[in-house]
């Protein structure tokens, strides 16, 4: 019984890991779109910044993210914007985007947004 309840820990561990994703890690900082909520008794955790890694057009998320807007800018214009639904562990970006450009991923009332370049 002790061996089977290790195993079982040493699996549900395994599938909590994080991924390593060959690419450059994206440096995002997070800010509230809205600092009202929308429900009483909302959590008071902060919200856990996600790990995304590029490589080229390829964006590499934890397969266990909750779904995202986002949306590519440059300057104050939005250049490309899509739903990155829930649990998707690879997004590919549009091949005509060239230069540097700031990203964001929206979810609920939060918003992590960085530079990433091509």
């Amino acid at each position: 019984m002790k061996k089977l309840l290790f195993m079982l820990l040493c699996l549900s561990a395994l599938g909590n890991a994080p991924i390593y994703a060959n690419g450059n890690q994206v440096e995002l900082q997070m800010g509230i779109i809205d600092d009202v909520p929308m429900t009483p008794g909302y959590g008071k955790a902060p919200m856990r910044k996600p790990a995304i890694y590029q490589e080229g057009f390829t964006l590499t998320l934890s397969s266990s993210h909750p779904e995202y807007l986002i949306n590519i800018m440059e300057g104050d214009g939005v250049v490309f914007s899509s739903v990155i639904p829930e649990g998707v562990a690879a997004f590919e970006l549009p091949a005509y985007l060239s230069g540097e450009y700031t990203i964001q991923f929206v979810s609920g009332r939060f918003c992590f947004y960085g530079l990433i370049n091509f």
